[in-house]
């Protein structure tokens, strides 16, 4: 896996590979990684508890490993589902009601993803993005999660799933878990409530999350988070581009007339810098001088004064995007 990485990495460094590939690259990586240690887990809690009938485990990725974008640095955001009812029980040597058995094998894949090693851990897993956050089961049935999701779920959850993608399961079950994804964000919706949700949960993260330095590319004035947040509001409140590839409901969004021109240079931009300089300078600092030109030819631009005027430029058009669409 490291090897795999690395390579990708030297790729940005000789200047090989667009940084936007790249990241499609890492995410292949992990959702390889994904799958592989899932299944040996899998294979590896059969043979004490068997298994239940008619139900598997599924894996939703979301975030930038759902928009296939991840970065060197980046996290993993799952969240483990099941499929069949929560009743069932499994027919092995120690048999076990299927909520206890997914819930004993989620840990398992979360472990193997991230156990530390001599070469260090795979990944971060974050599972804090499932119904009812860190106090709610580690895994739940896909009824269950289509419950919360048309009964209970708060703005901000729908918002993150505009971003999930089935990573892991069988492909009966991965379309039939995307068909409830897809029928949660096509509900009518208020868009005066989604609007003020939206606004209110940027203030908060702006307040608890500022910028960590002068190149956070993500957060800050007109950051990707603003330009997540406000591509997200207009997808719930329009029911346009329902895809977890930002690129795609900014087009969308774009034919339809509600994003302005140069939002999606805008994005490729600052998707360019983000994954650069998770590699030349991972605390958000000005990067080191002999890496300026590199991250400037990365992204497209003739050198450092260069990308820095096109950064700003990126900026204030995303800015004044989110200032139009939350107000």
């Amino acid at each position: 896996m490291n090897e795999r990485r690395f390579a990708l990495g030297v790729q940005l460094i000789v200047a090989h590979s667009d940084p936007i590939e790249v990241a499609e690259g890492y995410s292949r990586i992990a959702e390889a990684a994904v799958n592989v240690l899932a299944d040996a887990a899998v294979a590896e809690f059969e043979e004490r508890h068997g298994r239940v009938p008619g139900s598997e485990l599924l894996i939703l990725g979301l975030g930038r490993l759902g928009g296939e974008a991840l970065t060197f640095a980046s996290d993993l955001d799952l969240v483990y589902l099941f499929s069949g009812t929560h009743e069932a029980e499994s027919d092995g040597a120690k048999p076990l009601r299927a909520t206890d058995y997914f819930n004993r094998l989620a840990p398992r894949v979360t472990a193997a993803l991230s156990v530390p090693t001599a070469a260090g851990a795979l990944y971060q897993v974050d599972t804090r993005l499932r119904p009812s956050g860190s106090d709610g089961l580690l895994a739940i049935s896909v009824e269950s999660f289509e419950r919360y999701q048309r009964e209970q779920a708060w703005t901000w959850e729908h918002m993150a799933l505009l971003r999930a993608r089935p990573v892991f399961g069988s492909g009966e079950a991965r379309a039939s878990l995307q068909r409830v994804i897809e029928e949660t964000l096509r509900r009518p919706r208020d868009a005066d409530r989604i609007t003020a949700d939206a606004a209110r949960m940027r203030r908060e993260m702006m307040v608890h999350k500022p910028p960590a330095g002068p190149f956070d590319i993500k957060r800050g004035p007109g950051g990707l988070i603003d330009l997540e947040f406000a591509v997200h509001t207009l997808q719930l409140r329009h029911g346009i581009g329902l895809d977890p590839h930002l690129e795609v409901p900014i087009a969308a969004l774009t034919e339809a007339g509600l994003l302005p021109e140069g939002i999606d240079p805008a994005l490729r931009l600052l998707t360019r810098m983000l994954v650069m300089f998770r590699l030349v300078s991972p605390q958000s600092q000005v990067p080191p001088e002999a890496t300026r030109p590199l991250v400037a030819k990365a992204c497209g631009l003739p050198d450092w004064e260069a990308l820095l005027a096109a950064h700003d430029a990126a900026r204030e058009t995303i800015r004044a995007l989110w200032a139009s669409v939350s107000s």
